[in-house]
């Protein structure tokens, strides 16, 4: 039999032990509790100016936060892009319009809408305050405040042929539309508030000789090679002032105000505190001119995404 001694030993050098495995494993725990590092995805379509967008949100979120940013290019549609969010494959969105298919006219949006014609509809604020209280509620999405310029839909042409029947407006397509081919992409012929069927009845335009469908890239140099006579452009596409086209003015306001923000899933607001703050720093920075410039550096001089995005971010002194 072992002495009481022996036993008091025994059991001191277990705790002794045991206080030492504690020890050791404090740090490893708490190792492993930060380095559980919450991962971002940004998603963007196909085009110049959601892109850089997406990479300005991926360098200021990545530099103010502990958070890691996947940026998701490329992504075919608004209509792929907002799935993607719905199922959480993407976070926030680069860029949602707020009178666009993200937005007023989303389908789970517009249809609490009574009469789209009503001109408060044509007003930015308006919208712009709906579409927020709406998305909170019908698709648990929240949208920051817009970046200050508008990416609407700008019906085009090229200046020889403004200057030749003296176009202007969209209504001075009057009387002509049935001799011209027009060229859109694929979702703009089957918008039914704002689209080409729209167009021809707001504007009591006969249809056009022919309609062309393409992605959006290949329209402004099908424009201006002549395989289209008149197409439906993005209005901050730098391409449009490249090529020396002509956007006539929408007279009779068929389009809702597009205003450019970014949308955040409210599952992303509660997993990363803070980002919507982060990303409110480009609210009302940067204007039409802007946009364009940045678009200009990327489609027509052919510089990386994210080395515009970056360089404005500097420049602007909103990033070091």
């Amino acid at each position: 039999m072992r002495s009481t001694k022996t036993k008091t030993c025994t059991t001191c050098l277990t705790r002794t032990l045991l206080v030492l495995v504690l020890i050791l494993a404090l740090p490893l725990a708490a190792c492993q509790k930060t380095s559980e590092t919450i991962t971002l995805k940004v998603g963007a379509q196909n085009y110049a100016e959601v892109i850089t967008l997406a990479y300005m949100a991926e360098a200021l979120i990545e530099d103010q936060s502990d958070y890691e940013v996947e940026v998701v290019p490329r992504l075919g549609s608004v209509v792929v892009l907002d799935q993607a969010m719905q199922t959480g494959d993407v976070d926030i969105a680069s860029l949602f319009f707020t009178g666009g298919a993200s937005g007023l006219l989303h389908p789970d949006i517009v249809k609490q809408v009574e009469n789209i014609n009503d001109p408060k509809w044509r007003d930015a604020a308006s919208v712009f305050e709906f579409v927020r209280d709406q998305s909170r509620i019908t698709l648990k999405r929240e949208w920051l405040e817009p970046l200050g310029y508008e990416n609407t839909y700008a019906i085009t042409v090229r200046r020889a042929m403004a200057e030749q029947y003296n176009l202007k407006t969209i209504s001075d397509l009057q009387g002509l539309s049935a001799d011209l081919v027009i060229g859109m992409d694929d979702a703009y012929m089957d918008r039914a508030i704002d689209g080409y069927q729209p167009l021809l009845k707001h504007y009591e335009l006969d249809p056009f000789a022919r309609t062309v469908t393409m992605q959006i890239n290949l329209l402004y140099q099908a424009i201006r090679d002549q395989q289209v006579d008149v197409g439906v452009a993005y209005s901050s596409d730098a391409r449009i002032f490249a090529y020396d086209l002509v956007w006539l003015q929408d007279d009779r306001n068929l389009y809702p105000p597009f205003e450019a923000a970014y949308a955040v899933n409210l599952s992303a607001l509660e997993k990363a505190p803070g980002i919507d703050t982060i990303l409110s720093q480009l609210s009302g920075q940067i204007d039409i001119e802007t946009i364009r410039q940045l678009n200009y550096e990327v489609d027509i001089n052919q510089r990386d995404h994210k080395e515009v995005a970056l360089e404005f971010l500097k420049e602007r002194k909103i990033l070091d």
